[in-house]
């Protein structure tokens, strides 16, 4: 034993015998099973062999004394005597960081040591009244399950006399170190797995795949009998160790096995903005977002998941500009921000890019869209750009604000759900009766896109409106924020030609056709253009900007509306003067040209004709023609002269008459 004792591990059997060599068997059973239970941290098997260190936080002071001096040949009475004697000169509990306690287990020590206090007390003072001691303290153990000491009694829950006494021994032989009192089953607990085993499960464990434990337990224990593993312990047994693994390597465990953004999202820590730095306006951050709910494209008249691009200002979190498409792409964007500066008033010093497929994509001939001009049209206004960290949520403010804004989502009657797992029923396979009171709810309509806008903007207002219960806002609401910081205005013109829609269209009778509704302007009448390039915002749709194939500006086409069919009999003051308005067009663009053409017909065309055909005698003009033609215009008379003759006057005045009634 003393070459044992000698080296840093002493064996279960060993120290039994220097507990109570007496009733050895009874000592080392116990013992074994509080090393099983992780009472000893230090326990661990060594062919077949249970051993724990000398140092051990679980050994007894005393005994931890008789090893310290075996080779003094201290025994144990002597021991006793030494750590009593030691702890009556110093009463100051003992500090070693080994044994430090957890909150809990501190407060259920110093638990345990008040009932035990109160035991001692009761049994003392109440021996006589009782008969013996004994009795006594039989008494006070069912006084205390009855709740007499309601505090203590929730803190430890029912006891029985024998743990009390077990108690009192333990903290007597610790020098009344109520920490010997504490509860062991928060200590680490050593573990049977020998490292040829944990490294197997361990490697299967961080499959990628995301395989199951009870599926990692069930190959490494094919593998074990495969390499011939000695002493191959219980399916429960190796759980437990991966269980204890995963919790002391969660780092290692999220990475193998999800990768680098959920690292990023669950375990690494983040950067916490001070949005106090920053002012309205300063910075405003896109993102697009694929709407929960089908939308009627507009393109193909079917239904559709469009993508929303959304501008958001980061010191209030105010949703600014925004813009619906089948598909994510820059022209998208570049309405979303139009919008956004408009509305915020002023220009925005730093836009915050989502680094998403639009915002990275290629158009125009295949151009990349940072060498293409995006970024240009940006800085143009005075903005600089700033790219997100691909894949990482915590730098992108607006994808929190997703997550609020699927409560319009749900509101849509397309919803379709936020995920696979939340999608409504109507969309899962063999639900018929969903399916037909979607049917019947819908009635054949559909949501096209100007709906889906009026809803978004409805919503809006209502985030905008209300108070935040946590964050940079709590307390108060984003509108309130925004108000306090929005710009005196922008001038539209400087955004017109930069941040519209385009297409290229053909200019008709009415105009330009769009969203069959026809756009006017009188820079377009009488020309024969066969396609112009327009510009338009899908929303202010009032009127539509016209450009040459090269690009220059031709004129601001307004829309023009429809006229009532009767509108002198059943429309409205509006309708009437509507129809004055476009019949005095009409007539007034009448008059710019015949009047030019007869006036140009008489000057220019009719005598240089008449010239031609005579000199080449293709048309012989006779002699009245020409007389008629060449005699010169008749003075004409004043009006005492023609009314001089009345007689005259009144044959002209029948004649007239009669000429009319035969007509």
């Amino acid at each position: 034993m003393k070459n044992l004792l000698s080296v840093n591990l002493i064996s279960l059997k060993d120290l039994a015998r220097l507990i109570d060599n007496e009733n050895f068997q009874r000592t080392y059973n116990n013992i074994r099973q509080r090393a099983r239970r992780g009472k000893y941290k230090s326990y661990q098997l060594i062919k077949g062999e249970g051993y724990i260190d000398k140092n051990d936080s679980a050994i007894p002071v005393t005994i931890q004394t008789v090893i310290q001096n075996e080779s003094k040949n201290v025994t144990l009475s002597e021991a006793k005597s030494l750590n009593q004697s030691t702890t009556a000169d110093n009463r100051q509990p003992i500090t070693d960081n080994q044994n430090e306690l957890s909150d809990t287990q501190q407060q259920i020590a110093l638990a345990r040591v008040d009932l035990l206090n109160a035991y001692l007390e009761y049994s003392f003072k109440m021996k006589d009244y009782h008969g013996s001691t004994v009795t006594a303290k039989h008494r006070f153990v069912i006084l205390y399950n009855n709740k007499a000491f309601p505090i203590l009694f929730d803190k430890l829950g029912r006891k029985t006399f024998k743990t009390i006494e077990r108690w009192k021994k333990i903290y007597d032989e610790s020098g009344k170190d109520y920490r010997s009192l504490a509860p062991q089953y928060k200590t680490g607990k050593a573990t049977s797995v020998t490292p040829q085993e944990s490294d197997v499960l361990t490697k299967l464990f961080l499959n990628p795949n995301q395989p199951l434990i009870s599926e990692v337990v069930r190959q490494s224990i094919d593998i074990f009998i495969a390499r011939r593993f000695d002493n191959i312990k219980s399916p429960h047994t190796y759980r437990r160790y991966l269980e204890d693994w995963k919790a002391e390597h969660y780092a290692d465990y999220v990475f193998f096995r999800e990768g680098e953004k959920a690292l990023d999202d669950k375990i690494l820590p983040y950067l916490e903005r001070d949005y106090n730095k920053i002012q309205v306006g300063d910075i405003i951050v896109a993102d697009g977002h694929t709407l929960n709910f089908e939308i009627i494209n507009p393109y193909t008249g079917k239904p559709k998941r469009m993508t929303m691009v959304l501008f958001l200002d980061m010191k209030s979190s105010m949703p600014l500009g925004w813009d619906i498409s089948p598909t994510e792409n820059v022209m998208t964007i570049a309405i979303a921000l139009r919008r956004s500066i408009l509305r915020l008033g002023k220009f925005p010093k730093i836009i915050y890019l989502d680094n998403g497929r639009a915002f990275g994509a290629k158009f125009f001939n295949g151009v990349d869209f940072r060498t293409a001009g995006i970024t240009g049209l940006f800085e143009r206004i005075g903005a600089k750009v700033i790219t997100a960290i691909p894949y990482h949520a915590q730098s992108k403010t607006v994808e929190r604000f997703f997550k609020s804004f699927a409560e319009i989502e749900r509101l849509m009657p397309s919803y379709s759900g936020t995920s696979i797992e939340l999608k409504p029923p109507r969309m899962n396979r063999g639900e018929k009766l969903h399916m037909k009171l979607y049917e019947k709810f819908m009635h054949g309509t559909s949501i096209d896109v100007f709906t889906a806008h009026n809803a978004v903007a409805w919503w809006f207002d209502q985030y905008a409106a209300r108070k935040q219960q946590d964050g940079h806002l709590k307390g108060s609401a984003p509108s309130e924020v925004f108000a306090l910081g929005k710009g005196p205005g922008v001038n539209r013109i400087e955004l017109i030609h930069l941040m519209m829609s385009e297409e290229i269209k053909t200019i008709y009778r009415n105009g330009i056709r769009l969203f069959n509704t026809s756009y006017w302007n009188e820079a377009l009448f009488g020309k024969d253009w066969s396609e112009v390039l327009i510009r338009y915002d899908l929303l202010e749709n009032d009127s539509i900007f016209v450009y040459d194939r090269n690009g220059d500006f031709i004129c601001e086409a307004k829309r023009v509306d429809k006229v009532h069919p009767a509108a002198g009999i059943l429309g409205t003051e509006e309708d009437v003067k509507l129809l004055n308005q476009q019949l005095q067009q009409k007539q007034s663009l009448k008059k710019l040209i015949v009047g030019d053409a007869k006036q140009f017909l008489a000057d220019e065309i009719y005598p240089a004709a008449k010239k031609q055909f005579k000199e080449i005698n293709i048309v012989n003009i006779n002699q009245e023609e020409q007389k008629t033609i060449e005699q010169p215009k008749k003075k004409k008379k004043t009006i005492d002269e023609r009314w001089a003759d009345p007689e005259q006057k009144k044959s002209k005045t029948i004649d007239s008459i009669s000429k009319a009634a035969e007509a």
